[in-house]
């Protein structure tokens, strides 16, 4: 599997025999391996449960954009992570379902897949088994499965809202500025948030072409988590966050 997505490094599809006895940690502090991702892919089905606590912005990806949480406000820092712990209400569908993707073949159904290089797989204590003694899935793999199912056709209808933003030229560029009583500063450039005006103008054609594709809700979340961006201040000592067209 070739451009291998954000943390993924040494995918192999699951395999019954050379994964017996191997599972998936279920410690706390399991998310280490994102402590320097500030940004994470986020799926539209999932906009509205965490719109209260972390902005949903877009960020250009090939010729378009991708959907993605915004989880700090500088390079190479999460501020939802703190010793490999997640410290927030709401885990990305991404985290969940890493160190498992689904792998596609020419010909022939999708394979679960995962990572074998990732630190949470292994064998012995503290693992959640995904086979039995006798080499059938357990209900850890069964819940995997249907996670791993269910968050590749979210991506494609992910891929298609962000694409009918782009049609409907529905987006703008933005930088997102913090400023601490200390006097430090951290800034993010380079994304992208539904231009409400824009959007409020919109022709009755698109939408209902919208509406047709059940959009709308997620659009609403996306501009509703938007006031979430003072959360990320907070994380860094209550600074003060201001958004620059």
């Amino acid at each position: 599997m070739s451009d291998l997505p954000l943390f993924y490094s040494s995918v192999v599809p699951l395999d019954s025999q050379a994964h017996r006895a191997h599972g998936v940690s279920t410690a706390a502090d399991r998310f280490g391996f994102a402590a320097r991702a500030h940004i994470i892919p986020a799926v539209a089905e999932e906009f509205a449960a965490a719109a209260r606590e972390i902005p949903i912005v877009f960020a250009p990806a090939g010729t378009g954009h991708s959907a993605v949480f915004l989880c700090g406000l500088k390079a190479q820092s999460n501020l939802f992570i703190s010793e490999g712990r997640w410290n927030g209400g709401y885990l990305p569908a991404y985290l969940r379902r890493f160190p498992f993707i689904l792998g596609e073949r020419p010909a022939g159904d999708p394979l679960i897949c995962v990572d074998t290089g990732h630190a949470g797989f292994g064998v012995g204590e503290g693992v959640e088994r995904l086979f039995d003694d006798e080499g059938k899935a357990t209900p850890a793999l069964n819940a995997t499965v249907k996670l791993v199912t269910e968050y590749a056709g979210a991506a494609k209808r992910t891929e298609q809202l962000c694409a009918k933003l782009g049609e409907f030229d529905l987006l703008r560029s933005v930088t997102l500025d913090v400023k601490t009583p200390e006097g430090a500063s951290a800034s993010v450039h380079g994304l992208f948030i539904v231009d409400e005006a824009k959007f409020a103008a919109i022709s009755e054609a698109a939408l209902l072409e919208l509406r047709r594709l059940n959009f709308l809700g997620a659009i609403y979340a996306h501009l509703f988590s938007l006031g979430a961006t003072q959360s990320l201040a907070a994380r860094m000592k209550d600074g003060a966050v201001k958004t620059a067209a």
